[in-house]
């Protein structure tokens, strides 16, 4: 017994210090444990309130808005067969007039005086088959005729004379009016109004074709007439052919 109370009195101090360091140590280790443990219902609550999230479901946005005030197109007016006649009739009569003697040449091929606009350069040139903007329907398309400028509501003499062989209203064009010549080069004239001509017609360079109106393909452009030339039906360069 007093062997026991020496060796307590000798070593008190020191267990008093290793008692002190295994508290501490108890005491850290339930610490840990403790945060360890709030850490682990944090991370798992946090998840759970992302699987029950469901205002990140979004639908996709559409980016391409076409224009929904752009007219339908329609048909490409076509040469009728009547058309054809009445063309090959004015020309087998000009033909005819040409073999009398002391006749002139027929005005069919002079250009229209009248009309300063076919002199001019064309705002929009004939592209043939590279692609160019359109402003006015936002997307790429070739070029298939020659633009040019003309106060809106002036009288429109032809280029090239010859037969009208169709008269037509189309959404994106206007009125247009339609003239074979002598060589059988079909001339559309694009964004007309109150037309002045009727199918089976023949005009010259100083017949009124009509005033100039409106172009729905291209009313984002100055006013002015779009013409087109088919040979053969394929397109062709008005300015190469006036």
């Amino acid at each position: 017994m007093n062997h026991i109370k020496s060796f307590f009195k000798e070593k008190g101090l020191y267990l008093f210090c290793l008692a002190l360091v295994f508290a501490a140590t108890a005491a850290g280790i339930l610490a840990l444990r403790s945060v360890v443990n709030n850490m682990s219902e944090l991370t798992q609550l946090r998840k759970d309130a992302l699987q029950e999230d469901s205002t990140w479901t979004q639908p996709d946005t559409t980016v391409n808005k076409p224009a929904t005030d752009v007219p339908e197109p329609t048909a490409a007016p076509s040469q009728t067969p009547s058309a054809s006649s009445s063309s090959s009739g004015a020309q087998s009569e000009s033909a005819a007039a040409s073999a009398k003697p002391g006749a002139t040449a027929a005005p069919s091929a002079q250009p229209a005086a009248s009309s300063a606009f076919w002199q001019q350069e064309p705002l929009t040139a004939f592209s043939g088959e590279e692609l160019v903007y359109n402003e006015t329907m936002g997307d790429w398309r070739t070029h298939n005729g020659a633009d040019y400028a003309a106060k809106a509501g002036s009288e429109v003499t032809p280029a090239v004379g010859g037969t009208v062989t169709a008269v037509t209203e189309d959404a994106l064009w206007g009125t247009v009016v339609e003239i074979t010549d002598e060589n059988e080069v079909l001339w559309r004239y694009c964004g007309l109004t109150e037309p002045a001509v009727q199918p089976g017609e023949g005009v010259t360079a100083a017949t009124t074709l009509g005033k100039v109106g409106q172009l729905p393909a291209e009313s984002k452009t100055e006013a002015h007439i779009h013409l087109e030339c088919l040979k053969e039906n394929a397109y062709q360069d008005p300015e190469s052919l006036k």
